[in-house]
């Protein structure tokens, strides 16, 4: 069996949706968080200079897509039909239409160039959630989930990213999409990554 080392900074940030599929998949690992002053040592030695980096059996991955994807296909968390795992690739791919903004916002230091950013994110995320809505509304209704008939990555990396929506807008932003509300509840209601969600370190993102 593989050994795995997840290595990210003490935060949820891009680490936190492969934490998720490692405690769905109930498969031991070393969550390894970089201490204070400690990533400046290590960016050289990583593959493009950025983390989160996955180590599988002492080989490094870097990108957090990439990573996600790799372990979602070893623990049979992706689609049955090649259909299925393209427009899954999709949504969540379609999701970094949500997190770049919004990291944009967050890294702004000057305060009217952030209130500038912040305002045009709102201004765009009604459609970007309508659309959302749309494409889990065409698989079972948007009664289960975005593709199949079984929890895949793709679910995961929307709950994961709600996270950053809560932060910025409140929870309440969700209550005009009922269905995607109900798929956050889903996900985050399955046993392992509640346990997760109780135990693991308190960070603001």
């Amino acid at each position: 069996m593989p050994t795995y080392k997840l290595m990210y900074f003490n935060a949820r940030g891009l680490a936190e949706a492969a934490r998720w599929l490692f405690a769905l998949a109930g498969q031991p690992y070393e969550d390894y968080r970089f201490k204070e002053g400690e990533w400046d040592t290590f960016k050289a030695k990583t593959p493009c200079g950025q983390a989160p980096v996955l180590v599988v059996d002492g080989k490094e991955i870097a990108q957090s897509k990439a990573i996600f994807r790799y372990l979602a296909k070893q623990f049979g968390f992706v689609g049955e039909t090649d259909l299925d795992q393209a427009r899954g690739d999709m949504i969540v791919d379609y999701l970094d239409d949500l997190r770049t903004p919004l990291l944009a916002v967050h890294h702004e230091q000057d305060e009217t160039k952030k209130k500038e950013l912040m305002d045009k994110f709102k201004e765009n995320v009604p459609n970007f959630l309508n659309n959302l809505e749309k494409l889990l509304k065409e698989n079972n209704g948007g009664d289960g989930f975005f593709v199949g008939d079984k929890l895949t990555w793709t679910d995961v990396a929307f709950a994961c990213n709600s996270a950053i929506l809560k932060f910025f807008l409140g929870a309440e932003f969700l209550d005009a999409y009922p269905k995607l509300k109900a798929l956050i509840e889903r996900v985050e209601s399955q046993p392992a990554i509640a346990e997760w969600i109780q135990r693991r370190p308190v960070t603001n993102m």
